[in-house]
């Protein structure tokens, strides 16, 4: 059984789109309309680290997350692109 949460590898060519498309339109709205796509971002940033090797793509979902006000660290202080 293959793990269903995988992502191929042409999703993470085409993130940085599909991150606006989730943060644009929460941009301006409450706090709690905004937490569930940073919910979705901190676990797509955890799946970019085990996945991806591209350190744009760690930045591109961060930086969703901190447009959005999130400024929790996702992933280990001294893991794989810690200081992105």
């Amino acid at each position: 059984m293959g793990d269903e949460s995988a992502k191929p590898p042409e999703f993470w060519d085409v993130l940085a789109e599909h991150v606006t498309a989730k943060v644009e339109p929460v941009l301006r709205q409450h706090a709690h309309v905004r937490q569930p796509v940073i919910v979705y971002l901190r676990d797509l940033e955890v799946l970019a680290r085990q996945e991806c090797d591209r350190r744009e793509v760690i930045q591109i979902i961060a930086s969703g997350r901190r447009i959005l006000g999130d400024r929790e660290q996702v992933g280990r202080p001294d893991g794989p692109f810690s200081r992105t």
